[in-house]
């Protein structure tokens, strides 16, 4: 039972506004509801063979079975104990370590799998909040957002759905700090502080997101910016409240990079150092084109000029809106505006990445897990309703300032033209509930069949060799 006076102020606001609030609060019904039948769906259908060859990749064993080791008191190892190894990131680790605390290595991976789901449906929920939060057009997420559940690389064992979980959190925190700056900048400074914990990349994020913030503020508190870039960091610093987040941001970093010096002897992770290596050495041997190099990208199954050009979009809707946020010095245009600073934020992280990969990766390294794009997804996933809220954004602006009859019917025009075309193109919605199916016959099982393989022989070894032997393999997850 709820206490009387929240149950009242509940059912105040709901029927308040029926329409609005009615909607909303169904619809992160149906987002938590579809997140738990889901679960129990696949959770009741699954077996072994799913197991190994649908429902995780074969990086996801490592971490299975670190977290395991960690859970028996062998500090971050694979191998039992042979060597250390960081190469993974740490806040998906910290995690999935309690589920080895409380159930065997079956009961386990069960546990993962539901939980899994459910940071993305807490994904799904949170950037709603931010849109409602942020004033946007809250209601195409009904036809946008689910699709999220399609995207199978979420939840197949690494750490790809806690960095979904982390960026809808982003968001959420960012239209917390654009409602009342004072008191929700440190949830945001926080937020921002592990961003780097679940990828290490998520930095760019991270430091552009509270970058553009503080740059905003000073823009609104009339900070001359027609100085040198010192006095603006300074002009920065004295508006207490963005820098707060900023500095949680650069805090994130450097503990991480701390922590990895201290106790591995080295800053960054191990594989993606080895990856660097390698290239190095590819390099050396075959030389090296920029133009080669940003060719392949392009060309990469999981990365293409697509994704570019939206992060771009989404960089100048960013900049256009906050122009005339700053000319009308609106709180609410201040809230619209945080969310479009999330959807920049992950453009610029994905460009970030994008280039790194270019500068400083070979061509044979070059074609990375779909796991690694994210914040990609979750961009080409939000810019629909971004752009409905940019073209309604200027419809109430410029078309009918002074009519919100007229602006209201024509904001609802764009919202129902866009939402029924996304709608319609939109097939892939029950797409997880294949991975459930062990019998089914498709490209897929061609493409995974390696893992099965990998499980046959590791039944052969059991057999041949003497309890507790060393071997050694690639692509060891599975085994």
């Amino acid at each position: 039972m709820l206490p009387p006076n929240m149950e009242k102020h509940i059912r105040r606001w709901i029927w308040s506004a029926p329409t609005e609030n009615t909607l909303f609060v169904l619809f992160l019904s149906s987002i938590l509801g579809y997140g738990i039948f889901f679960a129990f769906y696949l959770l009741t259908n699954f077996d072994l063979v799913n197991l190994v060859r649908d429902v995780n990749f074969d990086d996801s064993f490592y971490y299975f079975q670190i977290a395991k080791n960690f859970s028996e008191g062998k500090f971050s190892t694979f191998d039992h104990g042979i060597t250390r190894t960081n190469g993974y990131h740490p806040l998906w680790m910290l995690l999935i370590t309690p589920f080895y605390w409380l159930f065997d290595k079956e009961a386990a991976l069960f546990g993962i799998k539901a939980f899994e789901i459910m940071l993305v449906a807490g994904a799904v929920v949170l950037v709603t909040l931010a849109a409602r939060l942020a004033r946007l057009l809250w209601v195409l997420l009904f036809a946008v957002l689910p699709t999220l559940y399609s995207n199978v690389t979420l939840i197949k064992g690494t750490e790809a759905a806690a960095a979904l979980f982390m960026l809808g959190l982003l968001f959420f925190t960012l239209s917390l700090f654009a409602r009342e700056p004072p008191r929700w900048k440190w949830p945001l400074a926080i937020t921002v502080f592990f961003l780097p914990w679940v990828r290490l990349e998520y930095v760019a994020i991270s430091i552009t997101a509270t970058a553009a913030l503080c740059l905003l503020e000073c823009l609104q508190r009339k900070e001359s910016l027609a100085t040198t870039p010192l006095n603006i960091l300074i002009a920065s610093i004295r508006s207490l409240n963005s820098a707060t987040p900023f500095a949680g941001a650069c805090v994130g970093i450097l503990t991480y990079f701390a922590y990895n010096g201290t106790a591995f002897g080295g800053i960054v992770p191990v594989s993606g150092a080895t990856k660097v290596l390698w290239s190095r050495w590819l390099q050396e041997e075959n030389g090296y084109s920029f133009l080669q190099n940003f060719q392949d990208m392009l060309l990469s199954p999981h990365v293409g000029s697509s994704e570019l050009l939206v992060a771009l979009e989404a960089s100048a809707y960013t900049f256009v809106v906050g122009w005339f946020v700053r000319r009308s010095r609106s709180r609410e245009d201040y809230r619209s505006l945080s969310f479009l600073i999330g959807i920049f934020s992950l453009g610029i992280g994905h460009l970030a990445h994008f280039m790194y990969a270019v500068l400083l990766m070979h061509p044979q390294v070059l074609i990375y897990p779909s796991w690694y794009y994210v914040p990609a997804y979750l961009m080409m996933t939000l810019i629909v309703p971004v752009r409905c809220f940019v073209a309604v954004y200027f419809i109430r602006r410029f078309v009918a300032p002074q009519s919100s009859r007229v602006a209201g019917i024509a904001s609802w025009a764009v919202v129902c033209g866009v939402g029924a075309i996304f709608i319609s193109n939109n097939d892939e919605l029950f797409q997880p509930y294949r991975f459930v199916d062990s019998r089914r016959d498709d490209l897929s099982l061609e493409r995974h069949s390696w893992n099965m393989h990998a499980l046959l022989g590791l039944q052969v070894m059991n057999d041949l060799l003497p309890e507790r032997s060393i071997i050694g393999s690639g692509d060891a997850g599975v085994i």
